[in-house]
């Protein structure tokens, strides 16, 4: 699945001619370490730049099928009312990297073994059980964070749940507090990531698709979180 022809109309409708030959060289949403500066008083008028229109159509693609510009949408999205000059640089490239990626979009595998002459027929599997889960990988969750990288120093939290090769569901979401250390980051984002995939699971058992003695495993790379959560995260601060 992907969104080629409303990604190719925003681009050609926003950005010059010089503008849509650099695009083979944006291969990343946004700059790393950009934070952008909350203005008081918006420095682009609508009739220069339409920023909110061009956010919202950014916000529709990364709900629909493309999670990997969530982190780059919801930065710009912080900053609608006021938008100034950097601001629509940042919202420009990440039209860019999508016209350059244009054709990408989320994929569902089928098993290898499926005849070519038949690769367009969809298949039905029985019990509605993929081939590929192998009844150990149904759900794959995923969860990370950066670290005081907004403005006001509240961190991002991203998760991923994948099914079948694809992810089905996932956020980026701003912290409502000040996380006070990485760990302390990471293990926020692990609770939205558990969350999602438990409203997930339950909606599986129901269906009969899932064991209900089944643990659910998140994929986490902080060390330090991986150890409170092994030990029972004792010591992370209650956040109000």
């Amino acid at each position: 699945m992907s969104m080629e022809a409303p990604i190719v109309k925003l681009a050609h409708g926003i950005l010059t001619p010089e503008e849509i030959a650099k695009c083979a060289d944006v291969d990343i949403p946004m700059l790393p370490n950009a934070v952008l500066p909350r203005l008081k008083e918006s420095e682009v008028s609508v009739a220069t730049f339409d920023y909110l229109s061009v956010v919202g159509s950014l916000i529709h693609f990364a709900n629909c099928m493309r999670p990997d510009i969530s982190f780059a949408v919801g930065a710009l999205a912080r900053h609608g009312l006021c938008p100034g000059k950097a601001h629509v640089r940042a919202a420009k490239r990440t039209v860019m990297y999508l016209f350059n990626t244009r054709k990408l979009g989320i994929t569902y595998r089928r098993p290898k073994s499926i005849d070519v002459e038949r690769k367009n027929i969809p298949i039905i599997h029985e019990g509605a059980k993929h081939p590929l889960d192998n009844g150990l990988n149904l759900l794959q969750t995923f969860a990370d964070s950066d670290y005081a990288g907004d403005e006001t120093k509240r961190s991002t939290y991203g998760t991923t749940v994948m099914m079948n090769g694809g992810p089905i569901a996932w956020s980026s979401t701003l912290g409502k507090t000040i996380a006070t250390s990485t760990c302390e980051a990471e293990i926020h984002a692990a609770v939205i990531a558990v969350k999602d995939a438990i409203h997930i699971k339950q909606m599986l058992i129901d269906l009969e698709l899932y064991p209900k003695n089944r643990p659910l495993e998140i994929a986490e790379d902080n060390s330090a979180a991986i150890a409170q959560a092994n030990s029972g995260i004792k010591y992370i601060r209650n956040a109000k």
